[in-house]
């Protein structure tokens, strides 16, 4: 099953940092039904149904798709009884299975190593911790933790481990 990419604006599961081939793979897990309720998407409130995702291990950690109810009757933190079994299976672990990743953060790189994310952002450790080589977005600097939070240690990729000149990272 292919989505409908929305006219004139991003795809809503980038916010995720899934690409629309990930997404499809997430609705076809989810048999396009809410994984707790098992609702269809035009019997939901808005129409579809919502990434969830588990903010304690991170921003990239889908667990699945949700109906509006379902997604904000799990509180933070907490496993009711009634998604015990959804909880136990997030869609991330499988994914990361699929890609051959442990989903562990690997040890921060040398204090001047180039790392790459979601194969696109280049980033950088400087004095005052890891930030992207254009200064784009992402000021101010960032803890390495917090890098693996917001991507996910599967979408982070190093480079070098040797110090990165000002000529490499303008190229």
């Amino acid at each position: 099953m292919n989505h409908t990419k929305p006219a004139k604006t991003k795809c809503g599961h980038r916010i995720y940092h899934l690409d629309c081939e990930a997404y499809d793979r997430l609705v076809d897990h989810a048999g396009n039904r809410c994984q707790i309720c098992g609702v269809p998407p035009e019997q939901t409130k808005h129409g579809f149904l919502v990434v969830d995702h588990d903010v304690a291990v991170g921003q990239w950690a889908v667990r699945g798709l949700l109906c509006s109810k379902c997604n904000t009757s799990i509180p933070f933190g907490m496993e009711p009884g009634w998604a015990t079994e959804y909880l136990a299976a997030p869609w991330w672990r499988e994914e990361l299975s699929r890609l051959g990743h442990s989903g562990e953060a690997s040890p921060e790189p040398h204090p001047e190593a180039a790392v790459i994310i979601l194969d696109r952002f280049q980033w950088r450790r400087g004095e005052r911790g890891w930030q992207h080589v254009a200064n784009y977005r992402w000021n101010p600097a960032q803890s390495w933790e917090h890098l693996n939070y917001r991507f996910g240690p599967h979408n982070i990729r190093v480079l070098s481990e040797r110090p990165v000149s000002s000529e490499e990272t303008s190229a």
